[in-house]
């Protein structure tokens, strides 16, 4: 005898559709939430790539303070670490200073290996500035690199003989140490101190 063949009822597809479609919407939920958990970490990697990078670069620069003043042409000599108001403004501190070790292999370059540079924070972002020459002439523009994006804030405090002092005077002389704090919207307030030479010098 023949057996009597049997197919799927038309409630039981529409039950098998249902659940397909329902286990499809949770995969894409889960896909979506595991696409969106691995941008918001590259984003936070990157994040804290740029910020030790800006941390690198300020204790490179720090460590390598020289005692030598900042000057434009026909100017007196002034504080080692010199604060400007065209620098500084309601985010921050501004600071320009001589920094040694620029390297020049085999003195090719015709330039010193002292550098004046310079930190400031400018339209919510932290800038290195650079100049070619320790002394410019008057007008001379430095080049301008954005190190750290996202700043609230940038202070500067100056550690000499058991105190903090908020600006450093002395011409000839570094500060023991330097405190950099940043104010960041993602991670709040970040302080590093730097240990500088403390030998004095003539420039």
């Amino acid at each position: 005898m023949k057996r009597k063949q049997r197919g799927f009822t038309l409630l039981e597809v529409l039950v098998a559709l249902v659940i397909f479609a329902l286990l499809s919407l949770s995969a894409q939920a889960v896909f979506q939430g595991v696409l969106r958990n691995n941008a918001a970490t590259k984003e936070k990697i990157a994040r804290l790539t740029e910020l030790s990078f800006a941390m690198q670069q300020l204790e490179n620069d720090f460590v390598h303070g020289f005692p030598r003043s900042v000057r434009e042409a026909g100017e007196p000599e002034q504080a080692v670490f010199r604060a400007t108001d065209s620098m500084s403004g309601s985010l921050g501190d501004g600071v320009l200073f001589t920094r040694s070790g620029w390297f020049n292999p085999d003195a090719r370059l015709r330039r010193s290996e002292l550098q004046k540079l310079g930190w400031q924070l400018r339209d919510s972002q932290l800038e290195r500035l650079t100049w070619r020459y320790p002394d410019n002439l008057p007008g001379s523009k430095p080049v301008h690199t954005a190190v750290l994006k996202s700043v609230r804030q940038f202070r500067l405090r100056y550690y000499r003989n058991g105190r903090w002092l908020t600006q450093w005077t002395a011409v000839r002389e570094l500060p023991q140490a330097v405190e950099v704090t940043l104010d960041l919207p993602d991670y709040g307030l970040v302080t590093r101190r730097f240990l500088l030479a403390t030998s004095r010098s003539s420039r």
